[in-house]
């Protein structure tokens, strides 16, 4: 099982995060999973954010659309220039886009946040030809059953991370056949004692940065000189597994073919 400081990303990651590690580490399984892929058609980033995922993943592709709510991030996207075309939209809602106008569609730990979740799949279906496939790094229902700091914790982090589905393997087939996918299949990533790890930092940084709850180890990490911080994170993180047996990962690669209609 590969761990995290043989990836080509990880030290990237740390020079753009090493004040939040917790997203560094987020970020390595997804972008190792979504540069494996192979891309067909015209491909639309679902909550794309600021477009650094698929800059990385596929560097020197134009994306032919990316869709996000937050127009901060899509100015950034534009600056970035690997979209053809931008659109701001509620992914959970109506997406702006012909049916059948995508060959694949990616989304990035972007899915997990969208309330109404069946609408937001079946617009993504909708958009999708035939035989187009939908690609998605997403956290399961393992991160919280193996969260390490009790019940009460991640019910806590669930406020200010707004994680409205969790599922399982089988939660997810069943959401995605019932839009019209087949051929589900999952890549698992982060083993439990990363996973937990994981959590652990993502839940007082993100304490920090989202409620002002202060403690003096996330406190340091603002003002440490970042060179020191990464020193601090390669250890803190570097041999930690990322990959994850199949069934035995906190978070998966979510793969699946529109069905002819």
């Amino acid at each position: 099982m590969r761990r995290v400081r043989d990836s080509a990303y990880w030290e990237p990651l740390l020079a753009r995060y090493a004040r939040s590690p917790s997203i560094a580490l987020c970020r390595v399984p997804e972008l190792e999973l979504f540069s494996a892929l192979e891309l067909s058609g015209a491909v639309l980033d679902h909550c794309c954010g600021d477009g650094y995922i698929v800059a990385q993943a596929f560097p020197g592709r134009t994306l032919a659309a990316g869709v996000d709510l937050n127009e901060a991030a899509l100015a950034a996207a534009r600056q970035r220039g690997n979209y053809l075309r931008l659109e701001r939209a509620d992914a959970g809602s109506a997406l702006p886009f012909a049916s059948a106008s995508f060959g694949t569609v990616l989304n990035n730990s972007g899915i997990e946040h969208i309330a109404d979740l069946e609408r937001a799949v079946a617009e993504v279906a909708r958009v999708l030809e035939p035989g187009g496939r939908f690609h998605f790094n997403v956290l399961n229902s393992r991160y919280f059953d193996w969260w390490p700091n009790g019940a009460a914790a991640a019910a806590d982090y669930r406020q200010f991370q707004p994680f409205h589905h969790a599922l399982d393997e089988r939660a997810w087939a069943e959401v995605l056949s019932g839009a019209g996918f087949s051929a589900v299949s999952f890549r698992d990533y982060f083993p439990r004692a990363t996973a937990q790890r994981l959590a652990e930092y993502d839940y007082k940084f993100s304490a920090f940065y989202l409620r002002r709850r202060v403690r003096p180890d996330v406190l340091a990490a603002t003002i440490v000189p970042v060179g020191l911080l990464r020193s601090r994170w390669r250890h803190t993180f570097g041999a930690l597994q990322w990959e994850a047996s199949a069934g035995e990962g906190a978070g998966f690669l979510v793969s699946a073919t529109r069905s002819a209609r």
